[in-house]
């Protein structure tokens, strides 16, 4: 796993550290940021926020990228606007609505990056998601964040369809490419427009708070079985040793023990 470079992250906080104006974050937050942003440093590109009326992460933004970077920020509340002032591109909308999505992103074109701050419902960040990954030809990092709330009081009422869920389903539709390899030993049927859904996803990466889709359609190839040599005929012996194990689950509600078997 590459290491995280400490002289961007330090960059990065005395950016946010530096801002003009206010923009709260969590601690842990910095290190994903570099993890997932540091490729675009010094280039041009297109960098877009939602959730950007206090203003002050446009402006950590723009001093960390460099000033090759074209940051645009979305709100739903028209006074962002004023930040256009500032040089800021601004789009007001509701990130939770499919059709502004589908109306502004075609206006803006090309992202490379993307962080979702905005309003941190379930439904508001799986279909700004679901909308950009929809959108996207090429290469992005969608990074949402704040995803804790999935599993707070006063943003239940997305019942068992929190965005956690949804990100963590997201996983198995990527695998659902694998499908293929061994088709009588997978279940059947299965969604194959759901697996399609994601098929520009090269991969998902969780982080406390933070998941990360990253798109990227030319290193989606498609999984086949391939051998550097002529198999020398080795005894297969995976179901020689234990036929189950008893493990902590990792339930973060509860103390959970379950058995889990091998085989079918």
């Amino acid at each position: 796993m590459s290491q995280i470079n400490e002289a961007s992250l330090n960059d990065l906080v005395d950016a946010w550290n530096a801002s003009p104006f206010p923009s709260i974050k969590t601690s842990s937050y910095f290190r994903p940021y570099v993890k997932e942003f540091s490729h675009l440093r010094g280039q041009e590109c297109t960098f877009v926020e939602t959730g950007i009326l206090d203003g002050g992460s446009l402006f950590m933004w723009r001093k960390w990228l460099g000033d090759g970077a074209r940051i645009i920020g979305i709100d739903m509340n028209p006074e962002a606007r004023k930040w256009e002032r500032e040089g800021f591109e601004i789009h007001i909308g509701d990130q939770g609505d499919p059709t502004f999505w589908r109306k502004t992103l075609p206006a803006i074109g090309h992202i490379d990056g993307f962080l979702d701050d905005g309003g941190h419902q379930s439904f508001q960040q799986i279909v700004t998601v679901r909308e950009l990954i929809a959108f996207l030809e090429s290469r992005c990092v969608i990074v949402v964040e704040d995803t804790y709330t999935s599993f707070m009081n006063d943003f239940a009422a997305h019942g068992n369809h929190s965005f956690l869920e949804f990100a963590k389903d997201a996983t198995d539709c990527v695998l659902g490419r694998s499908f293929g390899l061994y088709p009588d030993r997978f279940p059947k049927p299965h969604n194959l427009d759901a697996i399609k859904s994601f098929q520009k996803v090269f991969a998902i990466n969780f982080y406390s708070g933070i998941v990360a889709f990253q798109i990227d359609p030319s290193s989606c190839v498609e999984p086949k079985i391939v051998r550097n040599k002529v198999p020398a005929g080795a005894s297969d012996y995976r179901y020689q040793g234990m036929e189950s194990a008893v493990v902590d689950w990792p339930n973060v509600l509860a103390k959970e023990v379950v058995l889990v078997k091998g085989g079918q």
